[in-house]
């Protein structure tokens, strides 16, 4: 696969190739530019696109420095990267979406675009307006009535099959007749939700359409090769190209969506996509010093090793999204050390080992220590240890026993900066769990907001005279904001029109819109959810049987698809 050489704010060759026939489609990821240009998902869709015959696709995203109070952006301001086209000259506006907070985002671009919120409401000359990403088929729902289209999946495969269709059809509601057939696609005015009181219990398929959406998966590991293809010094990660080690993950941490939306857990070809990465930039003209590694748990990858090693080999350094403890070994730490990387993450994920076993993540509090101790004997400068608050049947003693846990971390990590002759800081950060759809804790509501403040002072006033200590805490309210993005429903779209319309103030707005039903309910086996429209192909029961077996800090095995057969995805 030889994906589209592209540099930011500059290619003439999309320019030149751009016919008067061509399907001319927007990508947006609703944030600034640098959060977008540090996306990998955005990226790679933007290369699926580009690499499709008949098919132009250009990015947006907002300006550096924009703030949600924004009213009005400037004409300028809206044109897209390359093309310097404005919005309304497209086909097609497409958003990506990989985090909820992001939908307030999405819903005012539409509005500085001149775009109505309400599909119904928009004239067959509008372009039509699609949205995807990985918070889009956690549930699409909030994002339904305001959507012609949702893609529910990943983007390999689906986005060909529906933008080449596209490209044949003049007709739109004739190719949404045809498109309705294609795993992944959800087309939302085909289905009518069923309200009671404002919420949403049911919902029914229109003739001709599927009950439910299947979700699109890439079965085939050997097709994936994900990596940065727009590079520029105005990303978040400065002067470092990404590229994809795992897709999903084995360890089934129930508070994580990659861990369920992403199954079966698969594991590209790093040789290959280190190729292509380095190919593409080069041919762009750019540099790369750093190789950003991307996955849920990039250390389960068996061949990261001799892939690090020959980065490093080439005097570049190596960065990584997440890191297991179970499976970081001597020699990566070495190579981690040597690319010039002063800073480690240990994700201890739950405050006690009990509520690790409620997570399903197998940790003892003697082994985060050794481990923390090993790799400040390595020569690591920085520790962060990062823990979930807010799990099912937690209590002030899971928070105590964690207070005790950053103690005896804190203790070794002296000590041993004491032998080596340099000491740096160790960071606490915290924050509370939203309990995200496609999850075993999808049932589960969130800790009351009081709740979480009380336990994140009960950390700072314990730890906070600690030396070398720094702590940092989520935000509660923030948290409360993104439960109820994840887990709404349709009467979201009301919150929207709300927060357009109050100078785009979403405190205010949930004032209008109370929140609490959906963030603070404890959901039942037979209640209606939902995200339940997507069909992620579990067999009936499993995620509710997981989130039993969580309650009662019982573990799952790991997601080995060569033998597995809990959840139902890896038949026999």
């Amino acid at each position: 696969m030889v994906l589209m050489q592209v540099s930011y704010l500059s290619n003439p060759s999309l320019d030149s190739t751009l016919a008067r026939n061509d399907l001319r489609v927007l990508l947006v990821y609703p944030n600034t530019r640098d959060v977008a240009m540090a996306n990998l998902g955005f990226q790679k869709v933007y290369s699926l696109l580009n690499q499709i015959d008949g098919v132009v696709c250009d990015c947006y995203a907002l300006p550096l420095g924009w703030k949600p109070e924004t009213e009005f952006l400037e004409r300028d301001a809206l044109r897209s990267m390359n093309l310097k086209m404005h919005p309304l000259d497209f086909d097609v506006i497409a958003f990506s979406i990989s985090f909820e907070p992001d939908y307030l985002n999405a819903v005012l671009v539409l509005k500085y675009f001149g775009i109505p919120l309400d599909r119904d409401k928009r004239a067959a000359s509008f372009p039509m307006i699609a949205a995807g990403g990985s918070a889009v088929f956690i549930n699409p729902e909030p994002l339904a009535e305001c959507m012609d289209v949702l893609f529910i999946g990943e983007g390999e495969g689906m986005a060909e099959r529906f933008f080449g269709l596209l490209r044949e059809n003049d007709d739109r509601e004739k190719f949404f007749a045809r498109a309705a057939s294609i795993p992944g696609i959800y087309l939302p005015q085909h289905y009518r939700s069923r309200m009671e009181q404002d919420q949403q219990v049911g919902v029914s398929a229109s003739d001709g359409v599927p009950s439910r959406v299947v979700r699109h998966w890439v079965e085939q590991e050997n097709s994936l090769c994900t990596h940065s293809v727009l590079h520029d010094e105005e990303s978040t990660f400065k002067n470092m190209a990404l590229m994809e080690i795992t897709r999903g993950c084995i360890w089934a941490c129930r508070f994580c969506t990659a861990g369920f939306i992403y199954r079966p857990p698969r594991l590209p070809n790093l040789e290959k996509t280190y190729r292509s990465l380095d190919t593409v930039i080069t041919a762009a003209g750019k540099s790369a010093q750093t190789i950003g590694m991307v996955g849920p748990s990039v250390t389960d990858h068996p061949d990261l090793t001799a892939l690090a090693r020959k980065i490093t080999e080439q005097g570049k350094t190596l960065s990584f999204s997440s890191l297991r403890m179970e499976t970081l070994t001597d020699e990566l730490v070495d190579l981690i050390i040597a690319s010039g990387q002063k800073t480690l993450t240990v994700a201890v994920d739950g405050p006690s080992e009990k509520m690790r076993d409620v997570i399903n993540k197998a940790a003892t509090d003697d082994f985060i220590v050794e481990k923390c101790r090993f790799l400040t004997r390595k020569g690591i400068l920085h520790l962060k240890i990062y823990s979930i608050i807010g799990l099912p049947h937690e209590t002030e003693e899971d928070i105590d026993q964690f207070i005790r846990l950053v103690e005896r971390v804190q203790a070794a990590y002296i000590e041993e900066c004491r032998e080596r002759g340099n000491i740096g800081r160790v960071t606490i950060s915290l924050s509370p769990l939203v309990p995200k759809p496609g999850t075993p804790f999808q049932w589960h509501p969130m800790e009351k907001v009081k709740s979480l403040k009380k336990k994140f002072a009960r950390v700072r006033n314990a730890l906070g005279k600690l030396p070398y200590l720094k702590m940092s805490f989520g935000s509660p309210n923030e948290a409360y904001l993104q439960t109820y993005l994840s887990r709404g429903d349709r009467s979201v779209h009301a919150f929207f029109k709300t927060y357009l319309s109050n100078g785009h103030d979403a405190k205010s707005a949930l004032k209008k819109h109370p929140a609490d039903r959906y963030v603070y309910r404890q959901y039942e086996k037979e209640d209606y959810l939902p995200w339940d429209i997507i069909d992620h192909g579990y067999r009936n029961g499993f995620l509710w049987e997981d989130y039993q077996r969580g309650l009662n800090a019982v573990r799952t095995p790991v997601c080995n698809t060569a033998i597995c057969r809990i959840c139902g995805l890896c038949h026999s």
